[in-house]
């Protein structure tokens, strides 16, 4: 693996960055460095990867800050670094380098990360990604200042870079007395942390932080001709913006991140502030045997042009060991956690599953290959394409690509069991008053929206199964919403052409009668038809069975209107024989009559041929007026079928 320069403290007064021992053999490495950037587009995409190495080292707030003012070129530790004394763009977090992060970040091939499943960018390579920017980094954290020069031009020949050391006399005296030099870092280290560059300096002799400039590149190099404007750093913040709001859902430490401007007059405008909470009131653990869950609620909150707070449920569960041998296999070899990570937006009223997309820990690009068509964001370590735009999947001419094998494995045997998980807690929830009772069902895998996606189509039905099989209490109970019960002892709803006015009539009959009726969605109405392996065998609310419940509990307190909403409905299938004694015939005088033989019971029925007025004694013994046409059919129907019988 060929690696960029080691920095070495060469003697007291030559600090220079020399290239590795192998650099005789190695490939140019400007010609690595463009390769690199062939392969990691410019973009918002290098924020992100400037988030993940700040989340690696643990940091919790990370502050971007393009900077339009120009510095004086007078007093410079070289003079090939004036043009460099221009606008720039500046990264910082608030947590501090360590020795292997001095090594770490100038490894181009390898990665010091990589061998620890807990760092977000183990890749090694993105972090390169910021010379589509600049020519020149520097980085000021703990007790050094360094420049980089990939060019090995302003340092003297084969020398990469240089580093000052906070503890070298001769070092502090060159950075607070080099005033244009480092004016720009006593500017923005001023500005982020309130303290005199002198006394960081001099007394301190430490920086708490990481501090990345990068000088926007103004003319063509060997490294890249792409110059960066004023407008193309905006363009950069706007991509980032975009994704603001779920750029911190899944990071494990950093809650805050920021991006300012500062003006060629040095006024400072923020333009963005998003930041995380995670509630202390929710924090749901489990562990089943197989897999450990962890539930918990995150605020983000987005100060920008406009301001807005959304709540999120957030649900992790990682495979235990000893359950799938593959998995733990691949989870040793490749360093990564056999963990899923689940997101659902709990505000929305509706869920708009269009928008939710895989993530690996920052969410990935904005493409179809990366949408899921779920209600739900999927988070996990992923194996990615070495340019951390997409996911690996098996294809025909890679079916041994262990990245691959290992996000098979992830979504088939993690994912659902992740997915259960988040559903059961939803309701735990839900009954403890945190979150909306319509966030169960928004929850449950839509199929009609992965329907062409033939993965995550797999995925949902995948969930689902193992939902139904499990018999988890899933369904809320129409007279308490916030009462569960399992499909076996569920009552379900009518699904056919039927009024909202009947369906209203029919839930509140059967409340009264203390039936396991559960209301459903549209979404979870289809998943139970093409999921459920024994759909004949459900309870359904059928004309058939509202006749039972009405036979046994009788009518008494059912309102005049809802009456003629059940008797429109157990009249639909055309069972005249089993209205016996059902008190539901609609009389003029106001009254209800059973369907019975008694005398008492007679319900007259006039037509065009006989019409009421030729029994004007009779008129409180008539059919009311105004009923549906389908209703005074149907009894007629009923007539002429038992003056046959009789």
């Amino acid at each position: 693996v060929w690696v960029k320069p080691n920095w070495r403290k060469c003697a007291r007064n030559c600090k220079l960055f020399v290239q590795d021992s192998l650099r005789a053999t190695a490939p140019p490495f400007i010609d690595y460095l463009k390769d690199i950037l062939r392969r990691y587009p410019d973009g918002g995409q290098i924020l992100k990867e400037l988030i993940q190495n700040a989340d690696d080292a643990g940091a919790t707030e990370v502050v971007f800050i393009h900077d339009d003012r120009s510095y004086g070129t007078e007093n410079l530790w070289a003079e090939d670094l004036a043009k460099y004394q221009g606008p720039a763009l500046y990264a910082y977090n608030n947590a501090q380098f360590t020795d292997a992060d001095w090594e770490g970040i100038q490894s181009v091939a390898r990665s010091v990360k990589r061998g620890d499943p807990n760092k977000v960018g183990r890749f090694g390579l993105g972090f390169n990604s910021v010379y589509h920017i600049t020519d020149v980094t520097s980085i000021f954290s703990a007790g050094h200042l360094g420049m980089m020069d990939p060019q090995e031009k302003i340092f003297g020949e084969q020398k990469g870079g240089f580093l000052w050391s906070l503890e070298e006399e001769d070092d502090r005296e060159a950075l607070t007395t080099m005033i244009d030099q480092f004016q720009p870092f006593r500017d923005i280290v001023s500005l982020l942390s309130r303290q005199e560059w002198s006394r960081v300096i001099q007394e301190d002799q430490n920086f708490n932080g990481t501090l990345f400039r990068f000088p926007l590149r103004s003319e063509e190099s060997e490294i890249s001709d792409n110059l960066y404007s004023y407008g193309k750093v905006v363009e950069l913040f706007d991509s980032f913006i975009a994704d603001a709001e779920l750029s911190l859902l899944f990071l494990k430490n950093v809650s805050s991140v920021s991006l300012i401007h500062i003006d060629a007059l040095g006024s400072v405008s923020t333009r963005l502030q998003v930041k995380s909470t995670t509630s202390q009131d929710v924090d749901l653990k489990s562990c089943d045997g197989v897999t450990e869950g962890l539930t918990q609620i995150k605020t983000i909150t987005l100060d920008s042009e406009e301001s807005r707070e959304t709540k999120w449920l957030v649900t992790s569960c990682t495979m235990t060991e000893g359950n799938v041998d593959e998995l733990d296999y691949l989870a040793e070899k490749l360093k990564f956690l056999p963990r899923i990570d689940l997101a659902f937006p709990c505000d929305d009223v509706h869920t708009d599953c269009s928008k939710s997309r895989l993530c690996c820990f920052l969410p990935l690009p904005n493409n179809d290959s990366n949408k899921t068509g779920l209600p739900v964001y999927v988070n996990a370590y992923f194996g990615l394409t070495d340019n951390r735009r997409h996911i690996k999947w098996l294809e025909e001419d890679q079916r041994n690509d262990e990245h691959a094998i290992w996000n098979e494995k992830l979504i088939k045997e993690v994912l659902p069991k992740t997915y259960l998980t988040i559903i059961q807690d939803a309701i735990r929830l839900v009954q403890d008053d945190i979150l909306l009772v319509n966030s169960i069902y928004n929850l449950w895998p839509d199929i009609s929206q992965v329907q062409h996606k033939e993965k995550w189509y797999e995925v949902a039905m995948d969930v689902l199964s193992q939902l139904f099989s499990q018999d988890v209490a899933v369904l809320s109970l129409a007279k308490d919403e916030r009462q569960f019960i399992t499909l076996k002892k569920a009552v379900l709803p009518c699904n056919g052409p039927t009024t909202c006015e009947t369906l209203s009539a029919i839930t509140r009959m059967l409340v009264s009668c203390d039936v396991n009726l559960v209301t459903l969605s549209d979404s979870v109405t289809r998943a139970i038809n093409d999921v459920y392996p024994d759909y004949s065998s459900l309870t359904h609310v059928t004309p058939a069975f509202l006749r039972n419940t009405l036979r046994s509990s009788g009518v008494k307190d059912t309102s005049d209107a809802d009456r003629l909403a059940l008797l429109e409905f157990v009249l639909s299938d055309k069972q005249y024989s089993e209205l016996h004694g059902l008190q539901l015939l609609p009389r003029s005088d106001g009254s209800f009559k059973s369907f019975t033989d008694r005398e008492e019971d007679t319900v007259l029925i006039d037509s065009k041929e006989f019409p009421r007025t030729l029994l004007p004694f009779c008129q409180n013994l008539f059919l009311q007026d105004g009923l549906t046409c389908d209703i005074v059919n149907h009894l007629r129907q009923l007539a002429r079928k038992s003056k046959s019988t009789s």
